[in-house]
């Protein structure tokens, strides 16, 4: 019988193993339907204060349930000197210090320049310019020295019609990277909306200068140098015309001099007529053309007046030709008081003179 003992003896660990396991569902009957059924502390004392199988072996039993089944309360300091006074070894503490500290939570970075400025460009090419604004001010709060952000944003105060703030941004731009071409081509494209040609041609040349390749920039500066050439052209056509005219009509006004004779002339000659003539003095049209061409002067036109002051016609004899087809026609749409020769209403002839000019307040 003696060979039996050892056998009777490892019977009696395994028979106290499962007491304990019994004790432990026993402690944790109230969570027996729960998903995930956790030890208690109190599951744990009991476990430990058990006196069944070794102490060692209630640790490791214990160790490898908290590891498998968690704990239902969180470790500090009190709760672990209480275990450790009931037994409890330093891998048991390990675990339950493991299972019951709470983890902390990753709290996610807040979006960084790139964010605003991806969703800045997004919003750009689908015409959201007031909410690309919004993005790119963001972008540039995050992160001001960034070139690529003022040049996007710059676009956008071009696409919103801010020229003024458009250019500071491209000025602000080429503070951080003075060789970029692109700036010096977007920054052209402002200055000729704005209608500084000088400033666009000198930025299309530096683009160019930058880049050998920027054919957008070789365009646009071709194409403003015909306009300009064009527009010089007409003005020295203009100032060559209205001196001959000037010299004409002072010829014209010697020869009536001279010719005037005593009887009764078929027309009173009266002169420049002025708003202090006339019951209504209609004032002429500038032609978009001529204001884009930067073509002034002074037009005259003379007029033959019916014996009522009504002007039945109307000639423009010197000044520019662009303007000469509007001083015309508010000739035409004027009216002046009667004249009279000896007490008679007479019909008369005189001129107008208009002062077509792009500075404010010198238009007569």
């Amino acid at each position: 019988m003696k060979p039996l003992k050892p056998r009777y003896e490892k019977f009696k660990t395994l028979r106290s193993i499962v007491l304990i396991f019994a004790v432990l569902c026993i402690g944790t009957a109230s969570i027996a339907h729960a998903q995930t059924p956790q030890l208690s502390l109190a599951d744990l004392l009991i476990g430990l204060r058990s006196q069944k199988v070794p102490l060692p072996e209630r640790n490791r039993i214990l160790t490898e349930a908290v590891k498998e089944r968690g704990i239902t309360f969180v470790y500090s300091e009190e709760i672990a000197k209480e275990l450790a006074a009931t037994g409890a070894g330093p891998e048991l503490m390990a675990a339950i210090r493991d299972k019951g500290t709470p983890k902390p939570v990753a709290t996610p970075a807040p979006p960084d320049h790139t964010f605003y400025q991806r969703r800045a460009n997004e919003n750009a090419v689908k015409g959201d310019y007031k909410l690309a604004l919004a993005d790119y001010n963001k972008a540039a709060e995050l992160k001001s020295d960034d070139f690529t952000i003022l040049l996007g944003r710059g676009r956008t105060h071009f696409n919103l019609r801010a020229y003024d703030l458009s250019v500071a941004d491209y000025n602000k731009a080429l503070e951080l990277a003075p060789n970029e071409s692109s700036t010096y081509f977007n920054r052209a494209v402002t200055y000729e909306r704005m209608g500084e040609l000088a400033n666009a041609m000198a930025d299309y040349k530096k683009a160019i200068e930058l880049d050998e390749n920027n054919e957008a920039a070789k365009a646009n500066l071709k194409r403003l140098q015909d306009e300009i050439a064009k527009i010089e052209a007409l003005k020295i056509e203009a100032d060559e015309k209205a001196k001959a005219d000037a010299a004409a009509a002072a010829a014209q006004k010697a020869a009536e001099e001279r010719a005037a004779v005593v009887p009764a002339p078929e027309f009173l000659p009266v002169g420049t007529l002025t708003s202090s003539n006339a019951i209504r003095m209609a004032m002429p049209q500038y032609p978009a053309i001529a204001a884009r061409s930067r073509i002034e002067g002074r037009v005259t036109v003379e007029v033959e007046l019916n014996e009522k002051g009504d002007v039945v016609k109307a000639d423009a004899i010197s000044g520019p030709q662009m303007l000469r087809g509007p001083a015309e026609d508010a000739a035409k749409r004027s009216k002046f008081k009667p004249y009279n020769y000896n007490g008679t209403p007479t019909k008369a002839k005189g001129s107008i003179v208009y002062n077509f000019s792009l500075k404010p307040g010198e238009d007569d």
